[in-house]
């Protein structure tokens, strides 16, 4: 109560053309009662059985805004309800105001007809929470007009409506793709982490780009830093993120402070591993800027950096609070950087989904040449895989999420040979499909045919299909490193068909 619901929900509605509803105004008239009569009458149980009436009976409405009273998702049943049925929005506002608000309203409040109103407020507030913060979606109204939360509002809209969710439970969180640039990101922001440090994480290149005008407007709401490190696979090592804490620790980062990953997969994995074990784990936030990031590094929670034995030895599951996709930024990657992301592309086709596999085949040379906004669903295709796979299989416990490491195994071995500065990692995973569909047909009965299909469609996208001709024992001692190892073998993905791959405990000399 008295967080602007109705003043802020008419406004909003009249700006999206949207009918208004109010939901108490609804309860009297199927109550045929005024809403402090049906208190008096039969207690808060009774209004609370006319409230769940009246929302069952609005919340089937197209195009509307509905103005909740503030104990109408404080119900496990209701709560679920409204979230299957529309985009639910917290107003909140500080004790103090709410009671500046509430006392000068003619409106007569049942709930704070008590000697101590300001005690009231705050004890629904605290046993609401645990509802109230179920919502993710919240605007403060505290020392703001009516113009801007519905400004505030509307700008976030697009993004919430175009949402992925990756389920966690706990760890859960939002995808968000934008369409507008890194519009809405700073208010984004402001929502998840209120007043906190921020520590916009990022290379010279992207800085020049992009970190520059990010680090200008966030730096109206927030107190930001700026930490810049080398561009490049070779410096994803404990070097880079000793550096990292040191600056941290410089700037007086506290366990409070919001890591802001503004790059490609290289400073994703760098800066999750850094916000999950400085101070035994900070908040962080990715905000991919290559298609590979976009469509796999970003989602998921792997975190971690490279040793000279091998790729990705060091790190940890750590989930992002969000992930914000600004599709324009693609328009900016170089030819090279955009045929490595599509080699994660075309692997979620390969191992999940033929459908997208044909798709690929059909529309590879057009989706080469008009990067950005038509990749949109191309991305969210691939989150959604992924968040799926995440979800089923966090930390690789039953084996599922193994999957995405198809053709990882001999890509990543000719990434730690070439000592990350020859070739992309694209291009190594896609030598590392052609290798394992190859494979696949001898141990897993994968049609003939189905090997060239991949192979041409790799080579559509400007990606190699034959590895390089290093010695055995530089194969091996790379390949001993694979994550993915036991004792001597290695559990390698297999192809069993276009859209669907299984994991095989495979002797290392085999794969030799």
């Amino acid at each position: 109560m008295g967080t602007g619901k109705s003043s802020v929900g008419k406004a909003l509605a009249k700006k999206l053309k949207y009918q208004f509803i109010d939901l108490d105004l609804t309860i009297e008239k199927i109550s045929k009662n005024k809403i402090e009569e049906i208190f008096e009458k039969e207690g808060e149980k009774g209004f609370r059985r006319w409230e769940k009436q009246a929302l069952q009976q609005v919340i089937t409405q197209e195009k509307a805004v509905i103005a909740l009273g503030g104990g109408a998702i404080c119900s496990t049943q209701n709560l679920k309800l409204i979230q299957k049925s529309g985009l639910p929005i917290l107003l909140t506002a500080s004790s103090k105001e709410i009671i500046k608000r509430v006392s000068k309203q003619k409106i007569k409040r049942p709930l704070l007809a008590v000697s101590d109103p300001a005690k009231r407020i705050e004890q629904l507030l605290k046993k609401r929470q645990k509802f109230y913060q179920k919502i993710a979606f919240k605007v403060s109204t505290d020392q703001i007009t009516i113009a801007q939360v519905v400004k505030k509002i509307h700008a976030q809209l697009d993004l919430e409506n175009n949402m992925l969710k990756v389920d966690l439970k706990q760890s859960s969180y939002p995808i968000y793709f934008s369409q507008k640039g890194f519009g809405g990101l700073v208010e984004l922001l402001e929502r998840s982490f209120s007043k906190q440090k921020m520590i916009l994480l990022s290379n010279p290149k992207l800085d020049k780009l992009y970190g520059r005008q990010i680090y200008r407007d966030l730096n109206r709401h927030f107190e930001v830093k700026k930490i810049l490190i080398p561009d490049g696979e070779q410096y994803k090592n404990l070097q880079t993120v000793e550096k990292i804490y040191h600056q941290l620790i410089k700037h007086q980062a506290d366990r409070k402070t919001v890591i802001l990953a503004l790059g490609g997969g290289v400073i994703g994995d760098i800066a999750g591993f850094v916000a999950a074990t400085y101070l035994r784990g900070i908040p962080f936030v990715q905000i991919p800027t290559t298609l590979l990031a976009q469509v796999d590094s970003s989602v998921g929670g792997k975190t971690g950096v490279d040793l000279a034995a091998g790729k990705n030895l060091i790190g940890a599951f750590y989930q992002p609070r969000f992930v914000f996709i600004n599709l324009e930024v693609l328009k900016t990657l170089s030819k090279r950087q955009l045929i490595c992301g599509m080699a994660e592309v075309i692997k979620y086709a390969v191992i999940f989904d033929e459908a997208f596999f044909e798709y690929l085949e059909e529309n590879m040379k057009k989706l080469l040449q008009s990067p950005g906004k038509t990749y949109e669903d191309l991305i969210r295709r691939c989150c959604a895989w992924k968040a799926w796979v995440v979800c089923e299989d966090e930390k690789e416990v039953s084996g599922l999420r193994a999957l995405l490491n198809f053709g990882h195994t001999l890509g990543h071995a000719i990434e730690s040979i070439t000592r990350y500065r020859i070739y992309t990692h694209g291009e190594a995973i896609a030598m590392g499909m052609a290798f394992a569909a190859e494979k696949s047909v001898q141990e897993q009965g994968l049609t003939p045919e189905s090997v060239p299909r991949l192979k041409k469609l790799l080579q559509q996208a400007g990606l190699p299909i034959a590895w390089p001709k290093f010695t055995k024992k530089q194969y091996q001692q790379a390949m001993m490193q694979d994550k993915k190892r036991v004792s001597q073998d290695i559990q390698f993905i297999y192809l069993s068909k276009i859209g669907f791959a299984q994991i095989k405990a495979t002797a290392l000399k085999n794969l030799i």
